[in-house]
């Protein structure tokens, strides 16, 4: 008889057997409901707060571009009160602190500004941003004084001109709220509204004259005309120093006056605030004098007006002589003393796209600079009133540099630098220069250079007998020798020429080894 085990389960195994029941019973409640997909749970990188300095970026609209208001009934101020300031920084003779200018930071609206027929005077209101630049186009004719006047709440809101060659007749960087001068050429110019700080509301007055002409023979004319939409009329005349120039008006003052400056001094003689329709006097230099005919309270008014221009022309202006460097430098320094409203000018022969650097020093600062191109047509005029000045040349030539007299005769000191052009070899970006300091003057020497790069400058020369002086034709000091460094390594901001200096300390004759590299 076979033997039987005892049918039981230990622990172990009743809890095994559990499981798998349970088990088969979960896997049937499966079958029976529907699957569900799979949810994948993201892992967060860490950490997951903010990259400090990456702000979110704002997304800005430009703003619509200005309408222009030309044929409203706004009436245009007289621009004899307009003060185009004097450059009151004491400029260093042979050690310039170039200016510096700003870099357009926005996309430029554009806008065609066109008088009202029977106008010689218009106005443009608009709203600009901080940092934005808004263009102009206006077409004039060579000779035509042209003058703008830029207002805004802030004051900040300023103005940029260039001609129809793309040559820049005023920098944003001069901060100037309002420009003057007899335009080189005929064609369309360009002007900029540059914003400032922050956003604002501009208004914009821009001003072409009528050019007046004697028939041959003749000393006076009378003009006939209308204040159409009540804004004044402006005329402009040549004369010349010493002759006297009259001018009336035959409408009672109650209802138009006149207002008379000359265009490149910036010199008022009669203000429409006079409230005075007739002025005689002796012009103190010969340039471009407008005569405006301002209708009281924006009346709309005929006249005519009766000009006269009688007398000879004195002389009031010199020549100082040719500037010629000495062989080895790239400055040179001249004196002399200067009547009020005089000329002296000077010639100096230079290349096309040298850096030329102007200084002129006087003990009231109010004798003052001018440039003409070799073809005799304005680079710098008188009216901006600037006593340093620094600009790449257009063309090569023989420049004319004006210095011109203040209200007083002074004594004036005028240094001229032309930085040497200097250039890499090819697969090179490196040049070692050996010089001297002849006579004292500080040695100039130009590079092209882009946006970005790293300039690098080592003088041999210990800070004992020398230093350097870096700037950026557009943008300004980068290193000034005040700083009495001997090697600097700077990221270029701006794609532009840059001049190097070696400035001898005490004025003193210096041997030096400069090295630049741009990699």
């Amino acid at each position: 008889m076979a033997t039987h085990r005892p049918f039981f389960r230990t622990k172990v195994s009743s809890i095994f057997i559990l499981f798998v029941i349970l088990a088969l019973l979960l896997a049937g409640c499966g079958a029976l409901a529907p699957k569900s997909p799979a949810v994948v749970t993201p892992l967060l990188s860490t950490p997951t707060t903010p990259l400090v300095g990456l702000d979110t970026p704002t997304l800005e609209l430009p703003s619509a571009t200005p309408e222009l208001l030309l044929d409203t009934d706004t009436a245009v101020a007289p621009s004899p009160t307009v003060e185009l300031p004097t450059d009151t920084e004491t400029p260093t003779p042979v050690l310039p602190s170039p200016t510096i200018q700003p870099t357009d930071t926005s996309q430029p609206q554009t806008g065609t500004f066109s008088f009202s027929p029977g106008t010689t005077a218009g106005l443009v209101t608009g709203t600009v941003q901080a940092g934005q630049v808004v263009t102009y186009t206006l077409s004039a004719q060579q000779g035509q004084p042209l003058t703008l006047i830029i207002g805004s709440a802030n004051k900040d809101v300023v103005l940029g001109v260039m001609d129809p060659n793309g040559n820049i007749l005023l920098n944003p960087s001069a901060r100037r709220t309002a420009f003057q001068m007899p335009l080189p050429s005929s064609g369309l110019y360009t002007i900029r509204v540059v914003g400032g700080a922050t956003t604002e509301d501009y208004s914009l007055t821009a001003k072409i004259p009528q050019l007046v002409n004697f028939a041959s023979g003749a000393t006076s004319a009378t003009l006939n005309g209308t204040t159409v939409n009540g804004y004044l009329y402006s005329y402009a005349l040549a004369c010349g120093a010493g002759q006297t120039l009259s001018a009336s008006l035959n409408v009672p003052s109650s209802t138009a006056v006149i207002d008379i400056y000359g265009v490149s001094s910036g010199t008022t003689f009669l203000y429409a605030s006079a409230g005075t329709n007739t002025w005689t006097g002796i012009l103190p230099r010969s340039e471009d004098y407008v005569i405006e005919v301002v209708p009281v309270n924006g009346v709309v008014t005929d006249y005519a007006l009766t000009v006269s221009v009688t007398g000879t022309v004195a002389n009031f202006s010199s020549g100082g002589g040719n500037i010629v460097f000495t062989p080895g430098t790239t400055a040179a320094s001249m004196n002399g003393t200067i009547q009020p409203g005089q000329v002296v000018t000077y010639t100096v022969q230079a290349n096309q796209h040298q850096p030329m650097i102007l200084l002129v020093d006087s003990p009231k600062r109010d004798v003052t600079l001018g440039v003409l191109l070799p073809d005799g047509t304005t680079l710098l005029t008188q009216a901006m009133k600037w006593s340093h000045w620094q600009s790449n040349l257009p063309t090569t030539g023989q420049y004319t540099i004006q210095v011109v007299g203040g209200k007083t005769a002074e004594n004036y000191t005028l240094t001229v630098k032309i930085a040497q052009l200097v250039y890499f070899r090819k697969g090179s970006r490196t040049v070692t220069l050996h010089g001297n300091t002849y006579n004292g003057y500080v040695i100039s020497y130009a590079f092209q250079a882009t946006a970005g790069e790293i300039l690098t400058a080592t003088l041999s020369t210990p800070a004992t007998k020398a230093f350097l002086d870096i700037f950026g034709i557009e943008t300004g000091s980068l290193l000034n020798f005040s700083a009495h460094a001997t090697s600097k390594s700077i990221k270029l901001p701006k794609t532009q020429t840059y001049v190097v200096e070696v400035v001898p300390r005490g004025g003193y004759l210096v041997s030096f080894t400069l090295t630049v590299t741009i990699p």
